[in-house]
């Protein structure tokens, strides 16, 4: 994929996320925390923080290798937050956001990562940089994995939040996985508003199915 067309809201859209920024999960919170992960050698990760709930969205694979950015299948997991665990995250955060190596730019090896906070819905503070490297910034992300890790019960997003620690020089134990169920993958050509109305109309055939 072109670097230019790699971004954070190419990225989440990839994985079925509305927006990066503009996700009413963010922009309706109290308060929320965002973090997208983009290692370098395993797939983007979307992790959430908000109103005591945290979500992961993992791709199930590196959507910077598509020749350009396209809906790729993701896993999700989330679980409830403890206001306490969450207060050591924002603690732990502040620094994060004013550290010399939280700068943005493109990375060749490590794990670009970008960091929103909103405050009653309003982005208070955007900050990226290489989560690979030493200081606040990886120190911040590794907190942010481990409570995810922790708290979310899905095999498949914990063992991607496992593959993730390692570029903060954190080691998960991998949790074994079950087998998936087969999924049959369509791609539909033609305009926007052409494939828009092809998917009502498979979700509203599902829901007479189910």
């Amino acid at each position: 994929m072109k670097t230019g067309a790699y971004t954070a809201e190419a990225i989440c859209r990839c994985m079925g996320i509305v927006s990066f920024e503009h996700d009413p999960a963010c922009t309706r919170a109290v308060e929320a925390v965002r973090l997208l992960l983009k290692p370098s050698f395993h797939p983007e990760i979307c992790i959430t923080f908000a109103d005591g709930i945290v979500s992961v969205a993992s791709a199930r694979g590196m959507i910077w290798h598509q020749y350009e950015p396209a809906p790729m299948l993701a896993d999700r997991s989330e679980a409830v937050v403890a206001q306490g665990a969450f207060a050591s995250l924002l603690a732990s955060m502040v620094p994060a956001t004013t550290a010399p190596d939280a700068v943005p730019g493109f990375v060749i090896d490590g794990m670009p990562t970008e960091l929103l906070h909103f405050k009653a819905g309003a982005l208070a503070s955007k900050v990226g940089g290489n989560g690979g490297r030493k200081g606040d910034f990886s120190a911040f992300i590794g907190h942010a994995l481990a409570l995810a890790w922790e708290l979310v019960p899905s095999p498949y997003c914990r063992n991607a939040l496992a593959d993730a620690a390692e570029y903060v020089d954190r080691r998960f134990p991998r949790v074994p996985e079950p087998p998936r169920k087969p999924v049959a993958e369509t791609v539909v050509l033609g305009l926007e508003e052409d494939r828009a109305q092809l998917m009502a109309a498979l979700r509203q055939q599902d829901g007479r199915s189910m």
